[in-house]
């Protein structure tokens, strides 16, 4: 893949990022649109160069390093009629919106699945969480309560069925969806379906990914999923369809006390019930992670050698540009539930077109998302984190006679 994780990524592409996410929090869509643009020709040039790059490769195996996989037959003729009609509407030059619709020309279900898995091993944030294809479904069941509740031996009573019931939510799909523009130029129509393929993974992968990411972290509630620094509790207000933030803990250091009193607050549901704390998360900004995590969790041993990482509990740091600056999201990363779908075919529109041979096309994925109870995650103030320092403590030699 031409785009890798946040980790990886190069400065450009981080501003990027940063800017397509400050716009979806900031509700900016004009903001959004043009920096997915930037995003969307930085791997449409991206790709060309790789693909002169391996003009005359044919392993598999060095392709499939590059994004360029092996495709099925139902793909590659998915591909081949998205070529054509492609090359038809470039040819043309229409000024209408045309839905690319039918049974031939809406995604298989393999390239979905593979969107989906780019969009994992790329952001990790995406890989921590629950994330459930759900293109052929409507309707999803979470648990939101997950202590344990001791079983019951008796008649069945309403009571009963109601205190197994209210640990369950509904949630209904495709209500809200995410939407973007894709450039699709001759020269990347040359390269064949498997560089198409490459490239609208990619754009897919990376432009949903930007908007769930965003969406996971503090989305509202209004026309979009619930983030995790939202609160869902039974009694919240929610003004308007939007879910007020949690307020910010502040955390001055990461020292065992400290972290194991954050945690304490993760082991019991939002009705009371403990809980084993496993698959801890914490999710920083990049810029966060660099000047204040990294000091914070790094530590020199007796031999000299620095350790990175180092929290009093097992929990996997991840960078996210959704993260604001001086705020970080502790915990259970299984414990957020998200419905992603892409059931849409492709529209294009000759109104969007900013360069010669070149096309923008709209794709379009469903989905929704949420904490799948109150006390999953906790919002952080680390504006004021300071380093962690080795402690070595000298016992004296009791004194023999």
């Amino acid at each position: 893949m031409p785009i890798t994780n946040h980790d990886t990524l190069n400065q450009t592409q981080l501003e990027i990022a940063q800017r397509i996410s400050n716009a979806a929090r900031d509700g900016d869509s004009a903001a959004f649109e043009n920096g997915l643009q930037d995003l969307f020709m930085n791997i449409h040039d991206e790709i060309l160069n790789s693909a002169a790059a391996l003009t005359s490769v044919t392993d598999a195996a060095v392709l499939a390093q590059r994004g360029v996989r092996q495709l099925t037959s139902e793909e590659t003729n998915f591909y081949n009629n998205l070529i054509t009609h492609f090359r038809d509407a470039l040819k043309n030059g229409t000024n209408t919106l045309m839905a690319l619709t039918g049974t031939d020309k809406t995604f298989p279900e393999t390239v979905v699945s593979a969107v989906m898995e780019d969009m994992r091993q790329n952001h990790p944030l995406l890989d921590a969480i629950d994330v459930v294809n759900t293109t052929a479904l409507t309707r999803w069941i979470i648990n939101v309560d997950e202590g344990k509740t001791a079983a019951k031996w008796g008649t069945i009573t309403d009571e009963i069925t109601q205190e197994i019931a209210s640990g369950f939510a509904e949630i209904n799909l495709g209500q809200y969806k995410l939407s973007a523009f894709m450039p699709i130029s001759n020269g990347i129509l040359d390269l064949g379906p498997a560089w198409l393929d490459n490239y609208i993974r990619t754009c897919l992968s990376e432009a949903l990914a930007l908007g769930y990411e965003t969406a996971v972290v503090t989305g509202t509630g209004k026309d979009q999923p619930i983030g995790m620094d939202r609160s869902v509790a039974d009694n919240v207000e929610v003004q308007g369809g939007v879910y007020p933030q949690k307020d910010k803990v502040a955390v001055a250091d990461f020292t065992p006390a400290n972290y194991g009193a954050l945690i304490q607050d993760l082991a019991k549901t939002q009705k009371g019930k403990p809980r084993v704390v496993s698959g801890l998360i914490l999710v920083v900004s990049p810029f966060d992670y660099w000047k204040v995590i990294m000091p914070a969790t790094t530590v020199m041993t007796p031999n000299g050698a620095y350790v990175n990482d180092v929290l009093p509990f097992p929990t996997r740091i991840i960078q996210s540009v959704a993260v604001p600056q001086g705020e970080a999201i502790l915990g259970m990363g299984k414990r957020y539930w998200l419905g992603v779908a892409a059931r849409r075919g492709i529209q294009f529109s000759d109104e969007y077109k900013f360069l010669e041979d070149t096309r923008y096309y709209k794709i379009v994925a469903y989905g929704d998302g949420r904490p799948k109870d109150n006390n999953a995650f906790l919002r952080l103030d680390i504006s004021k984190l300071t380093p962690t320092y080795l402690t070595v403590k000298n016992i004296p030699e009791a004194s023999g006679e």
